[in-house]
């Protein structure tokens, strides 16, 4: 029986000649790394006089060999088993970067059998290594259950064949990188296109969220924003569903910086954690975290929150171009945030500019005070009732502050006429609707959703409105909507020419005009709310 041995590159001289080895089904016809596992154990199994061979990956976040292909007897046991420092002969392997071969193994402490018990066997292990000289993982042969025994010869072959498998694992780790990348870059421009649509920052967050776990091994993400008391605060949480409840009862409840978004705001800089309980920046009651990586959110160059990516039941390698790429999607997030706040910025002094218009007219027509206010805040209202989008409710709330716009085009004699109108007279008056609109149809900033408030808030369900006699669905929904409040405000206003109405004798009318003056539908759902707020007392 030959004796143990660990064989380096300089003792391969003295060895028996190189038997027939085709290394060319390993490094030039693999399609892909796991096809290079798959072709190098079996060529070792032929090459050899082994009943198994194996060979594991080395994952040094978990500090495991993990093995990747098995080929012979009890290869299905041996796949997917992860061997921990000090359970495998491997780890011999590993820690001397050097070939071991070792007879009598089932003699050894940390020899590992797939039957479960110590049998007699010859191990032989040679590093895989990339063209750099590192460790990757180990390639091994074994005689387990056979009176075969492994020699220099077949340390040989193994040698030279662990040399081949890491040359093109490592071709292949080369390109699927490079493939990655360019599925990164894909990715990000995709992500800068969507960005220039969205404008509300968590909508921003969540694509971003999105498309950064399609590109990682991570399996939840979250941004926390900082509030004025410097407290975290929880704004967007994107992953798979169970971690993502996990999250949520840790970051959840606001609370002072710490572990590793602490870290982050503290420097203003991105954090990496391969293993989040060994690290600096565990959190006493973190249990579940395994890996994480985070970066900052600036606004004008200083810390403002953090968009970070986790991982909470397996270490996850973090390879550079992850934090790479997390530091420039947060960059793309903090330009996108800056361009939103611009554009709310804009839209709120748009807002409080027609605000001030309608108010402005408000108080030339000689109505109650507040009623511009009043009818905004009550279409706003029945708008969230109705179910409105966003938007919906923008052009809703415009339409309410400039509904009577055209009035300005109306003479003050008639404007403020106590007494009832002329047929001449209310044709001048009834013509505002179409003045207000052709005011605005000039003003670029105004959509036609609120035009069509301003010229339309007068029709009637029956057709028996003004200007142009629309009837039913015909008239625009915005228009339904408001003309419901706006009758309804002016019933429970006084004015100079009547007494204010009570709420509940308003409501009645709201309803008996169901049908002839009002949509059925609208008029029934702002009723049911004003009953469900209490406000027609």
């Amino acid at each position: 029986m030959m004796p143990d041995h660990a064989f380096t590159p300089d003792s391969w001289d003295h060895l028996s000649p190189k038997p027939p080895l085709d290394i060319a089904t390993v490094v030039l016809l693999a399609q892909s790394a796991e096809d290079v596992f798959a072709r190098c154990v079996t060529l070792a199994l032929q090459t050899t006089r082994a009943t198994t061979a194996t060979l594991a990956l080395l994952r040094p976040e978990q500090d495991v060999l993990e093995v990747i292909a098995a080929a012979g007897r009890r290869s299905a046991e041996a796949r997917g088993r992860q061997l921990r420092r000090g359970e495998a002969l491997g780890w011999r392997v590993i820690e001397t970067g050097t070939a071991q071969l070792l007879n009598r193994a089932q003699l050894l402490p940390d020899a590992h059998f797939l039957a479960g018990r110590p049998v007699p066997a010859t191990y032989l292990g040679v590093p895989l290594l990339d063209p750099d000289g590192h460790v990757l993982g180990v390639l091994s042969a074994d005689t387990t259950e056979s009176d075969e025994h492994l020699g220099e010869a077949d340390a040989r072959a193994l040698m030279l064949l662990g040399q081949a498998a890491g040359v093109a694992y490592s071709r292949w780790r080369a390109l699927e990188r490079a493939q990655r990348t360019a599925r990164q870059f894909e990715l990000l421009a995709q992500l800068s296109a969507r960005f220039e649509r969205l404008t509300h920052p968590e909508d921003i967050a969540r694509e971003a969220l999105t498309t950064l776990l399609s590109l990682s091994g991570f399996t939840v993400g979250a941004v926390v924003n900082v509030d004025a008391q410097g407290l975290v605060q929880l704004s967007v949480l994107e992953g798979d569903p169970e971690s993502r409840r996990q999250v949520a009862d840790v970051l959840g409840i606001p609370h002072t910086p710490r572990g590793v978004i602490g870290e982050v705001l503290a420097t203003n800089r991105s954090v990496a954690v391969k293993d989040y309980l060994m690290s600096p920046y565990a959190v006493p009651g973190v249990s579940r975290m395994r890996s994480a990586v985070a970066a900052p959110l600036r606004s004008g160059g200083q810390p403002v929150g953090v968009i970070g990516l986790m991982h909470l039941d397996e270490h996850v390698a973090i390879e550079p171009e992850i934090l790479t790429l997390l530091d420039v999607v947060a960059a793309r997030i903090d330009h996108a945030l800056e361009r939103a706040a611009a554009l709310d910025h804009l839209q709120q002094t748009r807002e409080a500019a027609v605000r001030a218009m309608g108010r402005v007219i408000e108080g030339r027509d000689g109505e109650t005070f507040g009623h511009t206010d009043r009818v905004t805040t009550l279409a706003g209202q029945l708008g969230q009732a109705l179910a409105l989008a966003p938007e919906q409710l923008q052009h809703l709330r415009w339409g309410a502050y400039l509904h009577d716009i055209g009035k300005v085009t109306v003479p003050d004699a008639l404007l403020l006429k106590a007494g009832p109108l002329t047929p001449d007279e209310r044709t001048v008056m009834q013509a505002h609707v179409i003045m207000g609109d052709h005011m605005l149809r000039d003003e670029i900033f105004v959509p036609r959703e609120v035009r069509a408030v301003v010229r339309s808030h007068h029709e009637r369900w029956d057709g028996t409105g003004y200007p142009d006699g629309l009837a039913g669905e015909d008239i625009p929904l915005l228009a339904r909507i408001f003309s419901v409040v706006d009758v309804y405000d002016a019933l429970v206003s006084e004015r100079p020419y009547k007494r204010a109405w009570l709420p509940g004798d308003a409501l009645a009318e709201i309803r008996r005009s169901a049908g002839t003056q009002f949509d059925p539908d609208i008029a029934g759902v702002f009723c049911d709310d004003l009953l469900a707020h209490g406000q027609t007392s």
